[in-house]
């Protein structure tokens, strides 16, 4: 468990400096550049979004996977081999579409800008797409060794190194500078992860890839798990995109900006708790697959740590939606505001099924997590936009609840027997005198009107919850955790002091 709480610990640090350059950049986006600079801008951010996943092509999972496999059989030479392998195969097919790009420059800036005069910038974001992809791969590469505390590092760093450059950039060339700071950004990243990489890791894990031969069978294995992983990925991200085109289509601009209120801020601390399961998961899982009941103690360990600490989450955001939605919005999207606990239990709900369907990868069960993944895109989209036009935002909000309540009953009754997971009985009980209460906090979150009464019920539900439900173990090493990371935090103070 104490494995578990570190690397959640790192991604926690990682994910909040990401949240906190989000923030940092947007205000000096819009005191520098203007409206129309930051119009300018998010295209060219988004364009970039959009390239990620034909960059990528599914390779976090399934390369994460691979490499922690050769780690735990301690055969470095297939370490080596898998790692050049990936980065020559996906170098040249990034460089493919690097060309695609320059070559359709013009049209492609005629969609994604409606001029043809910034061609330039999306030459400029096509290669800061393959900047990005091959600091992605050494992100996933520590990763696979489970080295969450330099993964981390380096992600952090690289947030404050893209804020850096981006100040720098918008105050010498404004908006051209704003996008150019994205490319001068991945790249310092990537140099940085790679000379960490060479100095710290690669003696531990005898990572000498640049003397290795690539191996084609490597490439068809990784191809078996990344083509699922990006068709689904693809084909989610397109159903997504449908969803919030019929939403303005039938209900307005004004109405998908409401519905972007409530999907913002789940996505904020969701992005956290994916990056924690699947970053620490696949490769942790995958070390240990032959051993199929550690695996499920390890999806346990997860699913109890999300549990105590996402759910009382969730109901203190609930409780006070009079305070954020303003500060991070305007008062003018409380309207969404009665709307939000069916997202937030949709998140509870979705974060138990990632916990048991996460082995699914490791594993090597493939065909279960490909067809439930479609299948879960095809229904919430289909929900969603059958009812807009009689329920509003509320068919995707209320859809995404319904949809993960349904596929929960699937996940534990059928795809538990693909993969093994069975609710231990510590977690069982838990849950079961857990759900009174957290009924009530949702009730008391939603219900009581008086903004004050309902901080100090929902305070007292939370409290209760905290104390009530971990063990005196896991209190203990909690306990132990947090002052571990003090004196860690306070060390460099205190040696100065000294």
């Amino acid at each position: 468990m104490l494995d578990l709480l570190e690397a959640y610990g790192f991604f926690g640090l990682q994910h909040g400096s990401a949240v906190l350059l989000g923030l940092l950049r947007s205000k000096i986006l819009a005191a520098t550049l203007g409206p129309f600079g930051v119009g300018i801008f998010s295209q060219a951010n988004a364009f970039f979004t959009l390239l990620q996943g034909f960059f990528i092509l599914g390779l976090g999972g399934s390369l994460t996977k691979m490499i922690a496999e050769t780690r735990a059989r301690e055969d470095y030479e297939g370490l080596n081999q898998t790692i050049l392998t990936v980065l020559l195969a996906y170098g040249a097919l990034g460089l493919l579409f690097v060309g695609l790009s320059t070559v359709f420059a013009e049209p492609l800036a005629r969609f994604a800008f409606d001029s043809s005069a910034y061609f330039s910038y999306i030459i400029v974001v096509s290669l800061t797409a393959y900047a990005w992809l091959h600091y992605q791969e050494m992100l996933i590469i520590f990763r696979g060794l489970m080295q969450w505390r330099e993964a981390s590092l380096v992600a952090i760093v690289g947030n404050g190194i893209n804020l850096l450059v981006m100040l720098i950039c918008i105050l010498l060339w404004e908006v051209w500078g704003a996008v150019l700071s994205l490319l001068l950004a991945q790249v310092v990243s990537f140099f940085l992860s790679f000379w960490l990489l060479v100095r710290s890791t690669a003696q531990r894990h005898q990572i000498r890839f640049w003397k290795a031969k690539p191996q084609w069978a490597i490439l068809r294995s990784l191809l078996d798990f990344a083509g699922p992983l990006t068709v689904m990925n693809l084909l989610g991200t397109f159903l997504y995109l449908t969803i919030r085109s019929q939403i303005i289509r039938q209900l307005g601009a004004e109405a998908n900006g409401l519905y972007q209120a409530a999907y913002s801020v789940s996505y904020a601390y969701m992005g956290f708790v994916n990056t924690a399961i699947w970053g620490y998961g696949i490769p942790k899982l995958s070390s240990l697959k032959e051993n199929v009941g550690e695996v499920v103690h390890i999806q346990n360990n997860s699913l109890r740590l999300g549990w105590l600490t996402l759910v009382p989450f969730t109901i203190a955001l609930l409780a006070g939606r009079e305070i954020w939605i303003p500060l991070l919005f305007s008062s003018e999207f409380l309207s969404v505001a009665p709307l939000f606990i069916w997202q937030l239990m949709g998140d509870v709900i979705f974060f138990v099924r990632m916990n048991i369907l996460v082995s699914m990868v490791p594993l090597e069960k493939m065909r279960n997590y490909f067809f439930e993944g479609v299948a879960y895109w095809i229904l919430w989209t289909w929900f969603s936009v059958s009812l807009l036009s009689h329920w509003g935002i509320a068919a995707v909000i209320f859809g995404y609840f319904l949809i993960n309540l349904i596929f929960l009953v699937f996940d534990l009754t059928v795809q538990s027997r693909a993969n093994g997971f069975r609710l231990r009985q510590d977690n069982l009980q838990t849950m079961l005198k857990s759900i009174p209460l957290v009924a009530l906090g949702y009730v008391i979150a939603q219900f009581v009107p008086t903004l004050l009464l309902r901080l100090a019920l929902c305070s007292l539900v939370i409290i209760v919850l905290l104390v009530w439900l971990p063990s005196e173990g896991e209190k203990r090493n909690g306990i132990a955790y947090a002052r571990q990371w003090l004196d860690k935090l306070l060390a460099p103070l205190q040696n100065k002091s000294q």
